[in-house]
């Protein structure tokens, strides 16, 4: 019996020396919440409520690949103008968001486009699928106002993520140098999901203005070259109204899907 329990004293100190040398299980590293500049961004979102902007496009897609220039007015959430233009000034298309909905006049089609949703309208004549709220706030490297109370910051590898989410939408702008310049942006929104890259990043300063924006989802790209970015002031009401048309058809997409 000696020789059995002698070996199972072995045993026993072998098995104990072995568990306590193995090593715990390495615990799962978690980002980090860390502070954000949150009123730097509501100053950045509050300069660039109303603008105009003067733009070089570029859409490559499945369907079209084409470049015009466009001018872009913005005025709060609800009034905006997209007029883009040929190479000899004349305008190809025209949007306008109103307090009476969004419309779209195309002079080669003599036609007035109407839709319950914006993004309908720049999808037949951009050809692309991007939410033209998601549009103006990206034109302006600013963050929607009604985001800004629930972003949630971290930072991984040297970025700093402020994510903030609102019903189906989801944004997780990317910034360099400890939060103070804008690198991208990752977004789903409706039926866009794709990222969004400056270059060069943007500082959040206020008055810092875009000089090229990549805009890229999984079947079509945007390049955006910004000529001119300057606050809006005194714009005329008027502006975000079709003017007097002769001879057009009114055309409702969403009847036409």
């Amino acid at each position: 019996m000696k020789p059995i329990r002698i070996a199972a004293c072995v045993c026993f100190v072998f098995l104990f020396l072995v568990s306590g040398c193995a090593r715990p299980p390495a615990p799962v590293e978690r980002p980090a919440v860390v502070a954000f500049d949150r009123e730097a961004l509501r100053q950045r979102s509050d300069f660039w409520r109303n603008y105009r902007a003067k733009l070089r496009l570029r859409v490559d897609s499945e369907k079209a690949k084409f470049g015009t220039r466009a001018i872009v007015l913005a005025e709060g959430g609800r009034f905006a103008r997209f007029e883009t233009f040929s190479p000899i000034g004349q305008t190809t298309a025209l949007f306008v968001l109103n307090d009476t909905g969004p419309f779209l006049f195309i002079p080669s089609e003599k036609g007035v486009f109407t839709a319950r949703e914006p993004e309908t309208l720049i999808r037949y004549f951009l050809g692309v699928s991007l939410p033209f709220d998601t549009f103006r706030y990206t034109l302006a490297a600013s963050v929607p106002p009604d985001l800004a109370d629930g972003i949630k910051a971290h930072s991984d590898a040297g970025v700093l993520h402020a994510i903030a989410t609102a019903g189906s939408r989801y944004f997780d702008w990317q910034f360099v140098s400890g939060g103070a310049e804008l690198k991208g942006v990752y977004v789903r929104d409706g039926a866009f999901e794709g990222r969004i890259d400056y270059e060069p990043p943007v500082p959040l300063a206020p008055e810092a203005v875009p000089k090229k924006i990549l805009i890229a989802s999984a079947d079509w790209h945007m390049e955006v070259t910004v000529e001119e970015l300057e606050p809006a002031r005194d714009v005329q009401p008027s502006v975000f109204y079709l003017p007097a048309l002769r001879d057009v058809k009114l055309v409702d997409l969403d009847k036409i899907k």
